[in-house]
């Protein structure tokens, strides 16, 4: 599964934010009450926590029924919001079951250890894993994925886990201000 892993502080979450608002083909995911979501076009940075990103091409969104094995539905209007039917485990994010058009955003500013100057983000998606029975991904949610990982790559340096003084390969995007806190010497997180 495609897996974007970031280094960044607060003041590059909230560019990384600015960054997907301009984008014209997503919308942020947010929760308009209990079991309640709908599509917004912007918003803004407010602490760590994971966050619903809609492909807006890759289609409509499929809106689960309470009962396994009915018939999935679609949310007619996202962007007025829909009543989720059947949560996931977690009811802070609207639960969609693997759709190939919801990408994932887990931001993660603050590290685990006191020692290291932040934590480790990263953008998930489903992408084409399930294709072999029939789940592929909107061809043009596949192009947006490798165009976005093209756009950070120019904003961002690839660095080791944990810092530059690291044996391991680089690996990780480490975005303007997470990179200087690097290279002042700084480590950060490990592991998500």
């Amino acid at each position: 599964m495609p897996w974007l892993p970031m280094y960044l502080t607060e003041s590059d979450a909230s560019a990384l934010i600015d960054l997907l608002a301009q984008d014209p083909e997503i919308a942020f995911l947010v929760s308009d009450g209990p079991k309640r979501w709908r599509a917004v076009n912007a918003i803004d940075f407010k602490g760590d926590e994971r966050i619903a990103l809609w492909h807006v091409p890759s289609g409509p969104l499929p809106l689960l029924p309470a009962q396994h094995g009915a018939a999935i539905l679609q949310v007619q209007d996202p962007w007025s919001g829909w009543t989720e039917e059947r949560t996931g485990a977690n009811p802070k994010t609207p639960f969609f079951a693997s759709h190939t058009g919801a990408v994932w955003l887990n931001l993660r500013t603050r590290s685990k250890d006191p020692d290291s100057c932040c934590g480790l983000s990263s953008f998930e998606w489903i992408g084409n894993y399930y294709k072999i029975i029939g789940n592929a991904a909107a061809p043009s949610t596949d192009a947006w994925w490798k165009s976005f990982r093209r756009r950070v790559t120019k904003i961002s340096r690839k660095v080791p886990r944990q810092g530059l003084s690291g044996s391991l390969p680089p690996e990780i995007f480490a975005f303007p201000s997470a990179y200087a806190l690097l290279k002042a010497g700084g480590v950060a997180d490990l592991n998500a």
